[in-house]
């Protein structure tokens, strides 16, 4: 049976408290809030599930399975950037006025249905459009996203005379002086789940009758200007990163095996998420709202 996902919010004291009753004026148990109602609204509740979408790329079919039927707990501190990049999304719509724009356009085939960002006419490639995606990222993922790989590395600190400096105390007296210095290099962009959710997006508005001919994200960089930022390579504020056009085949079958597995994990055949799907462990780990679940469930993790 599918329910509305998320039952309880995490308060500061570490104790959960209904959603619902959380919501309610006055309702907060600890009679100090820790966020606005308003925000606490905002961030209340996930969609409930209705079958695959195009979002859901990169996330495991267990994972996918879990929050449509179990009850879980949201974090209000762990939901700020969701709410900024909502919020945000919600604004540039109100200013997607022209006759070109198509913007938070409710999309659906036979297969998924979702919202697409933003659709414009091409300058570039008169009769084809341009489907952009809003997203907004911290420096790492950024990074990532635009193929730049960022290693440290120790040169030698030389003198006026081209000669290495040494040092003259301490228990490595004598060795040559170093600094650390970021070496930057282009990689293969990490844009696995991206591609896939823009280009099922393509594949709709194309049945539509709208040839797109560019795909995009537009990236706000969350810590955009801060030293940790600018260590990565990340420079500006913001940054349109091009997403590849794929083949359809690809992309469909890709959701199909999605839809599937998530299928099978109703009827209770599980699998674990894959290295993609739980970032090589990191997302179970802190990241993933139904992981305690998850492990429970599988048995793994569980002492």
């Amino acid at each position: 049976m599918i329910k509305i996902p998320a039952k309880t919010f995490l308060c500061p004291d570490g104790n959960e408290t209904y959603i619902f009753d959380c919501l309610k004026p006055g309702g907060c148990r600890l009679n100090n809030r820790c966020a606005t109602l308003a925000y606490l609204t905002l961030i209340a509740f996930d969609r409930e599930y209705q079958g695959i979408s195009p979002s859901m790329a990169g996330n495991g079919p267990i994972q996918i399975y879990l929050k449509a039927t179990r009850d879980y707990t949201i974090n209000p501190k762990d939901r700020v950037w969701a709410a900024f990049g909502t919020s945000t999304h919600a604004k540039l719509s109100i200013h997607a006025f022209t006759k070109n724009v198509l913007s938070e356009e409710p999309l659906s085939d036979d297969e998924t249905k979702g919202i697409a960002d933003c659709l414009e006419a091409s300058e570039k490639v008169p009769g084809t459009f341009v489907l952009t995606d809003y997203k907004s990222y911290g420096s790492y993922k950024v990074m990532k996203a635009l193929g730049i790989s960022v290693t440290k590395k120790d040169i030698p600190i030389l003198d006026d005379n081209g000669e290495p400096v040494l040092l003259k105390s301490g228990k490595n007296k004598g060795s040559v002086k170093t600094r650390q210095e970021s070496i930057i290099e282009k990689v293969p962009p990490d844009l696995k789940a991206e591609e896939l959710q823009l280009n099922r997006y393509r594949i709709m508005f194309e049945q539509y009758g709208f040839p797109i001919s560019e795909i995009r994200i537009q990236a706000l960089v969350r810590d955009g200007g801060t030293y940790m930022a600018k260590s990565r390579g990340i420079m500006e504020n913001m940054y349109i990163i091009p997403v590849p056009i794929l083949d359809i085949n690809y992309v469909l079958n890709f959701y199909r095996i999605l839809d599937y597995e998530v299928k099978q994990a109703f009827e209770g055949n599980y699998r674990k998420c894959d290295d993609w799907e739980s970032w090589d462990g990191r997302r179970c780990n802190g990241y993933c709202e139904v992981s305690d679940q998850c492990k429970q469930l599988l048995g793994w993790g569980v002492i």
